[in-house]
């Protein structure tokens, strides 16, 4: 029988292999016997093993410095002591799910990808895909690079994906639309082994996903999965990452100190500063409402009263939620403030800009509040784009009328990034909401109408008020004016809240009688 001629350009199919090594946070500390405690230092803990062998020993110690065959870390198979050595390295491996990197390399060159576990419970199994098996990339994955490797993440998943060759990276950008892994083998022009590996990895990742064919028409669970309909990719991963459990970042506070930036300084005035008055707060606490009193009078008031804010109600409303009451001491290990609102590590990021349209003794224009020296500072802000601002949040808020003053919250990034890892940007949320709350009980506290905005245009204030969009962007708004006459629950300046408190206690009696407990009704 004659020998079929060779296939033109055919490549040859490499052998595939795959590398084990621990996650470069792992520290691998040998037992001082033969037979001793191997002790491995985890980012989750210490994993104790005991009666360690030399042979496990040496093959723990050298996965700790890179990929490396399993078949290179025992001896050879045949003997007895052989056997039981595969046997302890396998369910030692086992043990180590949680901090073992998987390789998988062609012919034993450079890896082609590694899969990092990311997670103290994260368990990593590799598929295998058949030649029809319809893939995709998944809708939630993510895919990143830095100098040299793309890194493929999904808060799905508990492993992130590392590609290092073009070979993996091609194979994943193919998967944007669904094919089969003969398809894409084809397409590709690689050795179908060599796709089929890399594919049955990236399933096991979970970056990658499998259709369902049986109906005709390929169907992803994904994206029927009636849990995952609320979420969008870019809000899950933000959940996954700003939290503990699913990633693998360094959370928490890393000691590095806050950086002022020269671009985070506002845009620069030839006004002077605007000294404000400071209230008296005898006065306050002599008229001020108890609190339980203006918790449940809060409300957001979208209409306005004929009269505006005064200069003097403005400077109590600063004063009362957005002062700083003290400063840290020059050299202070801990460089930040106190205000009358909590904020993530003493960092107090966020600045109020005011655009003011109707304050009585205030020119309408921009104002940068100065929370230590409890001034405003005049902006030269072009005031077409004022009134874009102004415009978009009666529109975004629903206003009956443009809202008398605007509050612009900004948050200057190099007070609080790199200082909190992994948390400071929901960090800097969490500041929004804490604050706004304060602004809504001193407004309820001083018969003033308060309402937040769910939404605003970074871009447009940054235009407005002469920021850099990277280094200082607005991440919450807030408005304010004067109750209409028929919507004052508590008149101006927080006289007469004793009547509110007998409304208060009345609504919750009645409904106590009707439900046997304390749920008020909305009002």
């Amino acid at each position: 029988m004659s020998t079929p001629p060779p296939v033109p350009n055919a490549q040859p199919v490499p052998d595939m292999v795959e590398l084990w090594s621990l996650r470069a946070d792992t520290l691998v500390e040998l037992p001082d016997t033969d037979e001793g405690t191997l002790v491995l230092a985890t980012r989750w803990g210490e994993v104790l093993l005991p009666a360690a062998t030399p042979v496990l020993c040496s093959a723990l110690e050298r996965m700790s410095y890179g990929p490396v065959a399993l078949r290179n870390l025992v001896p050879a198979a045949g003997t007895e002591e052989a056997h039981r050595e595969h046997a302890l390295l396998d369910r030692t491996l086992e043990k180590l799910h949680n901090v073992t990197v998987r390789s998988l390399s062609a012919d034993g060159s450079r890896p082609l990808l590694s899969v990092v576990p990311l997670a103290s419970d994260a368990h990593f199994h590799p598929t295998r895909p058949q030649a029809d098996s319809v893939l995709r990339l998944s809708s939630y994955a993510v895919v990143r690079s830095d100098t040299k490797d793309l890194f493929v993440e999904s808060p799905l998943c508990k492993q992130r994906v590392v590609l290092h060759r073009f070979e993996s990276a091609s194979l994943l950008c193919a998967l944007a639309h669904p094919a089969t892994a003969a398809q894409l083998a084809a397409r590709l022009g690689l050795p179908r082994n060599v796709v089929y590996a890399v594919l049955g990895h990236l399933e096991g990742a979970g970056v990658i996903v499998r259709g369902d064919v049986s109906r005709g028409d390929v169907a992803f669970a994904e994206d029927h999965d009636p849990a995952l309909a609320s979420w969008s990719p870019v809000d899950l991963m933000m959940h996954a990452r700003s939290r503990l459990g699913r990633d693998d970042r360094l959370v928490g506070a890393t000691g590095e100190q806050p950086r002022e930036s020269a671009a985070t300084v506002p845009a620069a005035s030839a006004h002077e500063p605007i000294a404000l008055p400071h209230p008296e707060l005898d006065e306050i606490l002599r008229k001020d409402p108890p609190l339980t009193v203006a918790l449940e009078a809060r409300r957001s008031v979208r209409s306005y009263g004929a009269r505006p804010v005064t200069l003097a109600q403005l400077a109590e409303f600063l004063y009362r939620s957005a002062r700083v009451r003290t400063m840290a001491a020059v050299g202070s290990e801990d460089p930040g403030s106190s205000r009358p609102y909590p904020s993530i590590g003493h960092s107090y990021a966020l600045e109020l800009y005011l655009l003011v349209s109707n304050c009585e003794d205030l020119a309408p224009g921009a104002y940068h509040y100065d929370p230590v020296g409890h001034a405003l500072r005049p902006l030269d802000t072009e005031p077409a784009l004022a009134g874009e601002l102004v415009g978009q949040a009666r529109e975004t808020g629903g206003l009956c009328a443009d809202p008398p003053v605007l509050v612009v919250m900004t948050a200057r990034f190099h007070r609080v990034m790199g200082r909190f890892g992994g948390l400071a940007y929901s960090g800097l949320l969490k500041d929004v909401g804490v604050l706004q709350q304060t602004l809504y009980l001193v407004c309820t506290a001083m018969g003033l109408a308060p309402c937040a905005l769910a939404i605003g245009d970074s871009d447009l204030a940054a235009r407005a008020l002469g920021l850099d969009w990277s280094t200082e962007s607005s991440i919450g708004e807030f408005v304010l004016g004067t109750l209409p006459t028929e919507e004052s629950g508590m008149p101006s300046n927080g006289t007469g809240w004793q009547e509110r408190c007998r409304r208060v206690l009345e609504l919750w009696s009645a409904h106590t009688r009707q439900h046997g407990d304390l749920r008020p009704t909305a009002h």
